[in-house]
């Protein structure tokens, strides 16, 4: 028999049968807003409203074990903006879940689910006096009710949030959690809308956590901007709302932002990426101890710290040169306004050639107003104050690698160091200076750390660049002088006084004293020849006692090393017995010679070995292994090696310079023979590895 074939097609509902199911359907939706609602459910949120009110908790614990007084008390926590926050803490939360035995009825597991969801990470807020986190507890119950949940009678038609967290909520519950979810939705190529509701968390994207997610895609739009690039996404990153949500671990979504706009700005950020990241986090030339240095900068590492503040040099520039001509013009003084063309050009100059590494910007009071005046909230560096003298002036300390300037406004000369003139020009925990602390105190701390090394202060009249010119080709360093004169003055300077003949043999910086008793006037050592590590037996002696006066084996190999380094310049003073007894813990035998130099370095354990006055050096070690590599290494290598323990994160050709060894040379062994000692950060700069560290500080104090 033959039977007709179904007609699927869709026909017309007849109109009393729409108009039972709307009513069915708003019915349904009333009731689902109503659940849980009851003249009993508004008496018992009246009670806890009253105890709140009088203070006065008696039964309040037998209460809670009450199912409806559980799912009135978890509805205050989610709705009541006043009551709520009162009654929420790590303390009642645990007692709830306590007396709610074996678990938490559904409808107050929603409620306590969705209030996870809206306040996230600002439910710590709630309870900031509690040792444990609100939110993490609040978690760990949320995990436990999960895992005690039966499954569900019959299956809905819409995704259950429970049965949905049940399976998923190893990952879409934490800190880290919206990372995980943005990166799912991003995969899937969904919406953020459409994904809360498929894991039955429709309505949650307007909550706290929902906007944690937001903001982990504000960082992927980050990351796919055109370096440089303006974006509103850059605007939205600005609220606090948004740069303090949680990223990963103690890391805000701020921190995360700030490293995507350093690793991609490069050498030179736009004044649109600098901005945002003075505006975000502020100066980071502050010191060490403020509060906004270590809640944005301290997060982000050396490395990402220091090259903010080698961009920020060019800034220091301007708004220096802003000060002096503001002040030079509105004063009315022809002399300031005479002078400034030329210090003008001469420090654009440095900028331009790539030499300025690091600034230090001090401002006088008056200079202040004139460059807020100016420039308004447009000023977003940190700069130090100047007073007394120095109220009505501007002066700025630059760092040019292999000299050092300090220059300012008026008739402030110029002063032109050969190494870092103390700490105080870096150290941002000293933020006054007066005329004094730039004039006499920095000269007498840079005498105390390296004796015998010269510097310059000049006088702004008509041949101070030549002076400058010249101390710095006296001392072997070479400048493109075309750079730092206008055309007219570079004319004139060619034909009075020719190209400054630049010394062959540049004078290297040695490491600073630590006290002013080992300061001694150096003795000049023989020429070498170009190759500053010749093989020589000329052994190093200290100024106050011959060179042939019993000295320890520990001293010898100091001396080879400082020997090879700074050949064909100043003489070290000796480490002296004090050194000595610290390094093999008794005093040396009278015995001991010094051994000649270019048998000392090759192998420190072997000669120490010979010794029968001194203990093996690597029993004192943490690794001997270790020991036994560095010492085997050439003297090259060691040397490029103690550099980079002194100057970490400094690059490849400051070493080269420095050392006067061939960049090809120095790469060759920082890529080969010390590729286990030493480490490359984001910035291409070099530093010694902890372990590695240490061993080189031992073996050679």
């Amino acid at each position: 028999m033959k039977v007709p074939p179904i007609d699927n097609r869709p026909g017309e509902w007849p109109h009393g049968v729409i108009e039972n199911w709307t009513r069915l359907l708003a019915r349904a939706q009333h009731l689902e807003s109503k659940a849980g609602g009851s003249d009993a459910f508004e008496q018992m949120l009246a009670t806890f409203r009253e105890m709140m009110r009088t203070g006065r908790f008696d039964g309040f614990k037998a209460l809670l074990t009450r199912r409806l007084a559980a799912r009135a008390l978890t509805w205050l926590w989610l709705h009541d903006d006043v009551i709520g926050p009162r009654l929420l803490n790590v303390r009642l939360l645990n007692t709830l879940i306590e007396a709610q035995q074996p678990r938490l009825t559904r409808i107050t597991l929603v409620q306590m689910v969705q209030l996870y969801f809206r306040f996230f990470d600002r439910l710590d807020d709630r309870d900031k006096t509690a040792e444990q986190s609100l939110r993490a507890v609040l978690e760990a119950h949320v995990h436990a009710q999960l895992r005690l949940l039966p499954e569900p009678r019959m299956q809905s038609l819409r995704p259950d949030a429970l049965t949905q967290l049940k399976q998923h909520g190893y990952w879409l519950l934490g800190l880290e959690g919206p990372l995980a979810l943005a990166k799912h939705v991003r995969e899937q190529g969904q919406e953020l809308a459409a994904t809360f509701e498929a894991y039955g968390l429709a309505g949650l994207s307007t909550s706290r956590y929902g906007d944690v997610c937001r903001a982990h895609f504000y960082l992927e739009t980050l990351r796919q901007l055109v370096p440089g690039e303006w974006d509103e996404v850059l605007d939205e990153l600005l609220k606090p709302s948004v740069s303090k949500a949680p990223y990963e671990g103690d890391k805000r979504i701020g921190h995360a932002a700030l490293e995507i706009i350093i690793d991609r700005a490069g050498d030179a950020p736009s004044d649109i990426w600098q901005s945002f990241i003075l505006n975000l986090a502020g100066d980071p030339r502050i010191a060490s101890s403020s509060p906004n240095y270590r809640q944005w900068w301290l997060p982000l590492g050396e490395a990402r710290i220091n090259q903010v503040r080698g961009w920020l040099s060019k800034e220091d520039l301007r708004l220096f040169l802003q000060a002096v001509e503001q002040y030079g013009n509105e004063s009315g003084k022809e002399d300031l306004q005479r002078m400034f063309p030329a210090r003008k050009t001469f420090l654009e100059g440095l900028f331009k050639l790539g030499l300025i590494r690091h600034t230090r910007l001090m401002l006088g009071g008056i200079a202040q107003q004139s460059v807020r005046r100016i420039l308004g909230e447009e000023v977003k560096t940190n700069f130090a104050k100047m007073e007394g003298s120095m109220n009505d002036k501007a002066a700025i300390y630059l760092d040019c690698g292999d000299f050092h300037l300090v220059e300012g406004s008026h008739s402030f000369k110029i002063w032109v160091y050969l190494a870092q003139p103390g700490p105080a020009m870096k150290s941002y925990e000293k933020n006054l200076f007066s005329h004094s602390d730039l004039t006499i105190e920095l000269p007498k701390a840079y005498k105390k750390l390296y004796p015998g090394l010269g510097y310059e202060a000049v006088t702004h009249n008509g041949t101070w660049q030549r002076k400058v010119f010249d101390f710095l080709a006296e001392n072997g360093i070479g400048v493109d002088i075309e750079k730092l004169l206008s055309k007219q003055e570079y004319r004139s300077y060619l034909n009075r006084h020719g190209v400054p003949v630049v010394r062959s043999n540049k004078v290297i910086v040695p490491s600073a004293l630590q006290s002013p008793m080992q300061a001694v006037k150096p003795e000049r050592l023989p020429e070498l020849g170009s190759n500053a590590f010749e093989t020589t037996s000329y052994a190093i002696g200290s100024a106050s006692r011959p060179l042939t006066e019993p000295r320890t084996v520990g001293a010898a190999v100091e001396a080879s090393v400082v020997n090879s380094i700074r050949a064909q310049n100043n003489a070290i003073a000796d480490a002296g017995y004090s050194g000595s007894r610290r390094l093999f813990g008794k005093e040396p035998d009278a015995g001991t010679a010094l051994a000649p130099v270019d048998s000392a370095l090759p192998s420190v354990v072997a000669v120490v070995a010979d010794s029968a006055s001194a203990p093996l050096v690597v029993n004192e070690l943490s690794d001997t292994a270790l020991a036994g590599s560095i010492t085997r290494l050439p003297k090259t290598a060691i040397a490029v090696m103690h550099y980079f323990a002194s100057n970490p994160g400094d690059k490849a050709r400051y070493a080269s310079n420095v050392l006067e060894i061939e960049i090809r040379e120095v790469n060759r062994l920082l890529h080969g023979p010390l590729r286990t000692f030493c480490k490359q950060d984001e910035s291409f700069g070099w530093s010694v590895s902890g372990p590695a560290l240490a061993v080189l500080n031992k073996l050679f104090p």
